[in-house]
This record gives structure tokens, C-alpha cells and sequence, in this order.
């Protein structure tokens, strides 16, 4: 596969590109593996589970981590601009997620972490 970007927890690859304010992407989430806790200023994000389970954590108005919801294949979570969310692998399988990022602009740099 071309454009792949490795990462701690598995990787991720652009698939597609529509101007600076929408982008396709693919991430690949190994088993018992997290992304960071994280929150976007300038997008929000539409995932669609293609393969797998995805447990998706956020912090709540009290700052504590809570499960926003369990997510089976084919099912799709919307994570609002400046929302703080976390997707995890928590089984034995691989995790394959569709990402539609869109806003104002779609750059890997509008990121803040917990």
C-alpha cells in the first residue's frame, strides 16, 4: 500500500482529498491499541467502522474519561469540532476505520491532546 503513515497503535492512509476542507482517510487500529485522547479545532471528523469493534472514549463536562459507545461494522460515530474523543481497540482483531474529516482545514498539525 502506497502513503502509509505508521504509528504507534497501527497506521493510516489518505485515500482522498477535496481541496484544504475535506479529506478520506483510512486507519488501521491494531489489537489493544489507542489512539491519543484528542480534539480538533478547525474540523470535525464522521467514522464509519468497516471492520471490527471500536470503543470510543471522551471526557465529559466534569473532565472524566467516559465510554461514549461501543461501535460494531458498519456502523458510523460523528465527532463534533472541539469534541475530545479517543478510539481504542480493545479486542484480539484488527480495527479498520473509514475517517471523513471536514471544516475549515483538514491539516494532521490541528490536533491537541489530553
Amino acid at each position: 500500500m502506497e502513503n502509509i503513515t505508521q504509528r504507534p497503535w497501527g497506521y493510516y492512509r489518505v485515500l482522498h482529498e477535496v481541496g484544504p476542507n475535506t479529506k478520506l482517510k483510512e486507519l488501521t487500529v491494531n489489537p489493544k491499541t489507542c489512539l491519543s485522547m484528542q480534539r480538533h479545532e478547525k474540523r470535525a471528523e464522521h467514522w464509519f467502522v468497516a471492520q471490527g469493534t471500536a470503543a470510543v472514549y471522551g471526557i465529559d463536562s466534569s473532565t472524566d474519561v467516559e465510554l461514549m459507545g461501543t461501535y460494531e461494522q458498519f456502523d458510523h460515530i460523528h465527532i463534533r469540532r472541539t469534541q475530545w474523543h479517543q478510539l481504542c481497540n480493545e479486542t484480539d482483531k484488527s480495527l479498520k476505520i473509514i475517517e471523513i474529516q471536514y471544516g475549515e482545514d483538514c491539516v494532521e498539525t490541528d490536533i491537541e491532546r489530553q
